[in-house]
């Protein structure tokens, strides 16, 4: 869907990003910032925040409160970052998937129609297109000459959060941007997130975790009452019975995440099952996505992981 407004998570300071963040700007700043540029990597690194960060330093650059590069921190009184926040600005469009649906070809015409019409200012104009691997092929047609053909004063930065295969005749037009954290530098970005948003935290284990999944996933402890201590055949439940009801694909990585905890544990302990533990849990996250992919009766599902788990415990 088209939008306008920020998430609410991000932070006004970059954290972990900085090298990725000084390249965009010296790119920009010698007149070579590409038309189009993908970013690349898991989902939670935390690419969207940095090319909000990027954005915020190219609008504010006239104004008195503009960015910090040094510190690479928004000023809270910047005219463009309040802009945003009001959903006022023009210069700038997001454009993200529904949760759990691809993005909508007529999100894709709306968007071709906004970028047809002059900017209001003479500044230039970006777009943002979060998770696209959730193009589909009608959705990737018609964006395709727009990307090839932006215009004098259009840019694109695609994130790409590896959720799905992205098409390669996307892939094709874009310079690839790769983001990788290491786990010290994740931790850090969860760290300052938890202090500086005073948030509860419910899950108490970030092994594996980038940021935005680890306060995602915390998140949906609170949503659907889950404790870290409940055993795992209670939380999928509730996870899987989540997702029939509303298709949310993060409560399915979520339900994989329990597996790979769970199994990771059992593993620890019995160094002398590791084949058999693996293939359990291998047999479990077909099972898992199988329910997905072909729509399965939820409780021959649960009976069948079920099944797999006290044979795990064995």
């Amino acid at each position: 869907m088209l939008k306008t407004n920020q998430n609410p998570l991000l932070s006004t300071k970059l954290i972990s990003l900085d090298s990725h963040f000084d390249e965009m700007v010296t790119l920009y700043n010698a007149g070579s910032f590409p038309k189009v540029l993908l970013l690349n990597g898991k989902k939670g690194l935390g690419k969207f925040t940095l090319a909000f960060h990027f954005l915020n330093y190219v609008y504010s650059k006239n104004e008195k409160n503009s960015y910090n590069l040094l510190d690479k921190e928004i000023d809270s009184n910047s005219k463009f970052y309040n802009s945003i926040l009001n959903q006022t600005n023009t210069d700038v469009i997001f454009l993200q998937a529904e949760a759990g649906k691809n993005i909508k070809i007529d999100d894709i015409r709306h968007l071709k129609s906004v970028l047809g019409n002059s900017s209001l200012s003479n500044k230039p104009r970006f777009t943002i297109i979060d998770e696209v691997e959730f193009l589909n092929l009608n959705s990737v047609n018609a964006l395709l000459k727009t990307l090839e053909e932006p215009g004098d004063n259009n840019y694109f930065i695609l994130i790409n959060n590896q959720q799905a295969d992205l098409i390669e005749t996307v892939s094709s037009r874009c310079l690839k941007n790769n983001i990788y954290l290491k786990h010290e530098q994740q931790n850090k970005v969860i760290k300052y997130l938890m202090e500086s948003k005073k948030i509860d935290i419910k899950i108490n284990d970030s092994a594996n975790l980038t940021p935005g999944l680890f306060f995602r996933y915390n998140d949906l402890f609170n949503e659907h009452n889950l404790n870290y201590d409940d055993d795992i055949l209670s939380k999928l439940k509730k996870m899987l019975y989540a997702f029939k009801k509303n298709k949310d694909k993060t409560l399915i990585n979520m339900s994989l995440f329990f597996v790979d905890q769970f199994f990771y544990q059992l593993i620890r302990e019995n160094n002398n099952k590791i084949n058999m533990l693996l293939n359990l849990k291998l047999n479990i996250n077909n099972k898992i996505n199988e329910f997905i992919k072909y729509n399965l009766n939820i409780n021959s599902v649960l009976n069948s992981i079920e099944s797999k788990l006290t044979n795990a415990n064995q």
